[in-house]
């Protein structure tokens, strides 16, 4: 179902002078809602919020539960290369502080730690780089994006695909990212001082759980989807089990995904996933959340050329919105944004960046994709409301720590 608009409500056009967002209508909220120009209110009670913090220079997806649990998923920090968008808010702030201002603005009043902390895979976009770490810590490991971050705002508990060996083994790929073997040694470093706990991410359990006031919200869960290769799913007899083998490759393939149910709304995140554990996920969708009934899906691999499987297509994977953590010239990929089974068939599509190149791509301008994107180019801010039943979506300025709202889109029902 398309978003709806409430009827009582005037519509108007929003006109961005840095042409950043399409023309797109929007409602004028009430009061007790956001408003375009005004930073967006903090989260209250019964609401689920998901946050992509751009900082132009990897991935950081933060969530805010219906109770105050709070989740971080990756803090990527890369430097800047010829195909990648301008850094955001600017050149002088590292990626890694980016994250930690803007996580530290919204977490929860009372709160100086993030409860979660579960990487998708151990990529330089999604837990940091060797070229951005200024300092390499006493306990042997290089700061920067989750390692440096984590100075900043503490995590509680981590969930990653390799703890506690960081080896290979008879489900675990070899470790694939510059920094990955960094991650082992601080990660068991924490976990030896006290710093924080830590699990292996174990497909087909519920390890991220609420802990302020679960019994108040039994309509919530996060559910683990897919790690290592390996994708929750039924067999040929209908039993649920996992599918799949270990990959060869430890990196995007192995990623960590995972299915977030509020009510009536449904949503999936699985980090880079490609090749057969994406087709699987394809077939979990399928068997355990059916047609029309996705509310919201990260992209796969940033919408890359490898992000939408063949199975997506023919198990008509159709969320009702995407939403894609992109940074460079070559992703979103151009021919999946000028396909028929992704713009044609959302209800809206958002994007933390657009590259110029993608922009002014001749394809693109013969499909007029960029009026069929809904936003682009700022922080994006997915807030369901208590229940589960509807939900917004927001794009916030990213040019500066004010964190003001440039676009809003909803509300969207849930089915």
């Amino acid at each position: 179902m398309y978003p709806l608009i409430l009827s009582t409500l005037a519509l108007l056009n929003i006109a961005c002078n840095d042409n950043s967002y399409s023309n797109v209508q929007i409602p004028e909220l009430p009061a007790t809602h956001c408003e375009v120009n005004k930073p967006l209110p903090a989260w209250s009670e019964g609401h689920l919020d998901i946050h992509f913090i751009n900082a132009a220079r990897g991935e950081c997806c933060f969530y805010i539960l219906p109770d105050g649990t709070t989740l971080l998923v990756d803090a990527g920090e890369v430097v800047g290369s010829d195909i990648s968008v301008p850094q955001r808010p600017n050149a002088l702030i590292r990626p890694y502080r980016v994250y930690a201002n803007y996580i530290k603005h919204f977490l929860p009043k009372g709160k100086t730690a993030i409860d979660y902390c579960a990487p998708s895979h151990f990529h330089i976009d999604h837990i940091g780089s060797a070229d951005a770490a200024t300092e390499t810590a006493e306990a042997g490991y290089r700061k920067s994006g989750l390692f440096a971050l984590f100075d900043e705002v503490p995590y509680n508990h981590i969930l990653d695909r390799a703890y506690p060996t960081y080896a290979e083994d008879d489900v675990t790929p070899p470790l694939s990212g510059e920094l990955s073997k960094d991650w082992g040694i601080f990660v068991n470093w924490g976990v030896k001082e006290g710093k924080f706990t830590a699990e292996r991410f174990t497909p087909g359990k519920e390890q991220i759980v609420l802990v302020n006031n679960a019994e108040k919200y039994s309509n919530f869960s996060v559910f683990n989807i897919c790690a290592n290769g390996f994708v929750w799913g039924k067999d040929s007899e209908g039993n649920q089990t996992l599918l799949g083998s270990k990959q060869k490759s430890g990196g995007n393939s192995s990623s960590c995904g995972f299915h977030i149910t509020y009510g009536n709304f449904d949503y999936i995140a699985c980090g880079d996933l490609v090749s057969s554990p994406q087709n699987l996920v394809a077939f979990y969708f399928r068997d355990f959340i059916g047609e029309g009934n996705l509310e919201a899906f990260k992209c796969h691999h940033h919408l890359a050329s490898n992000s939408w499987g063949t199975q997506m297509q023919k198990c008509n994977f159709n969320p009702r919105i995407v939403l894609d953590h992109c940074f460079t010239s070559n992703k979103p990929d151009v021919g999946k944004l000028t396909s028929d089974y992704i713009l044609p068939k959302i209800s809206g599509f958002f994007a933390t960046n657009i590259h110029s190149d993608i922009a002014n791509n001749q394809d693109v301008k013969d499909n007029k994709i960029m009026d069929k994107i809904t936003a682009y180019n700022g922080h994006i801010v997915l807030r369901v409301a208590p229940g589960g039943d509807q939900f917004y979506v927001y794009m916030l300025d990213d040019t500066n720590l004010n964190y003001n709202v440039k676009f809003i889109c909803g509300p969207y029902k849930s089915k």
